[in-house]
Parts: C-alpha cells; structure tokens; sequence
C-alpha cells in the first residue's frame, strides 16, 4: 500500500521534472520516493544502485553484478542521449534497463516510469503495461534479453499503446464532460 501511494507522488514527479537531466540522480530521486517508508527504506537501501546480487523468480536470467551496475547505467544513460528515440530505441533502453536491474528492488515499477517520461518526451503514443498483457510482456522482455531480439517486445508495446488508447476513448465523454463543468 505504502508503494502505491508513493507510485501516485512518483508519477507527479515525472511529469515535473520532464525538462530536468535524465540521469543517475534523477533516477535515484524516483527511488527514494517510490520506496520512502518502506522496508527498504528503513535499512537504507533506497535511491543508491543496488548493493547485493538480485534474481528474477522463475527464470534464469543472469543479472548485472552490482559492481558493474554504476557502469552499466552511466553507458545506457549516454546510449539514450545518442539514440532515435521511437518506440524501439524505448523497447532497447527498457530491457537493458531491466537486465541491468539497477536496483536493489523497484525496478519494474521503475522502468514503467522510464517509459512514460520517454513516451511524453518524444511524441510517443504512451505505453501502459496492464494485467492483460503482463504475461506476454514478461516472456517478450526475456527473448530480448536473452537473444537481442526487439520484435516481440516491441509488438507488446504496440498492443499496450492499443488498449490504452481503446480504455481512453471510453472515458472521453466523461473527461470532456468534467472539462466543461470546470471551464
């Protein structure tokens, strides 16, 4: 609960700071707040990269050893700055984000945050992984992982940006009506 409450701050924050640099210290600030109140918290494992190996449950990917993390995320951050930014670059930066797993956890919630400030910044329609596809999703990231193949992963996030748009135009009628009450 305390995580879904601050995911709500969290997204705020991403939208505040769409101009400010996308970098490790920004990224550290969503941690801490994502994370603030928690467990995690209390033991001092929030807004710094992770400390101690992670695993995935269920599969076999190899994570990136924490020493190597600060490199790893400093070499995707300037990949990021370098790149085309469409849909694929952000399919690319978000399984090496989370094969790096940067983090010691959050990263999944992390990563979704990731994609909507690269969606809003460069003129993507927004990605929004829900419960239909998280499945699908999972198995297209480990293909990309494990074999540098985007194609599934991409596709996932094109059938995301569908249901979302699909979910969005059913509630237009009532978000131009709160418009005009407002106005």
């Amino acid at each position: 609960m305390i995580e879904t409450k601050n995911s709500l701050e969290l997204f705020d924050m991403v939208i505040h700071t769409l101009k400010d640099p996308f970098d490790k210290y920004l990224l550290w600030e969503w941690h801490r707040i994502l994370k603030k109140g928690t467990v995690d918290d209390e033991i001092d494992n929030i807004g710094k990269w992770k400390k101690y190996e992670n695993r995935l449950l269920k599969t076999d990917l190899k994570l990136c050893e924490p020493y190597l993390v600060e490199n790893r995320m400093f070499n995707l951050l300037e990949d990021w700055k370098e790149s085309q930014k469409d849909i694929h670059a952000i399919a690319n930066f978000h399984q090496e984000f989370e094969h790096i797993h940067p983090f010691q956890d959050g990263n999944g919630r992390i990563g979704r945050f990731i994609i909507l400030r690269q969606c809003i910044e460069n003129d993507v329609d927004l990605i929004a992984i829900d419960d239909e596809y998280d499945k699908e999703y999972r198995g297209a990231l480990y293909k990309a992982q494990t074999t540098g193949n985007l194609d599934a992963l991409v596709n996932i996030f094109e059938k995301c940006q569908k249901r979302l748009d699909e979910k969005l135009s059913s509630y237009m009628p009532l978000i131009k009506q709160v418009s005009e009450e407002t106005d």
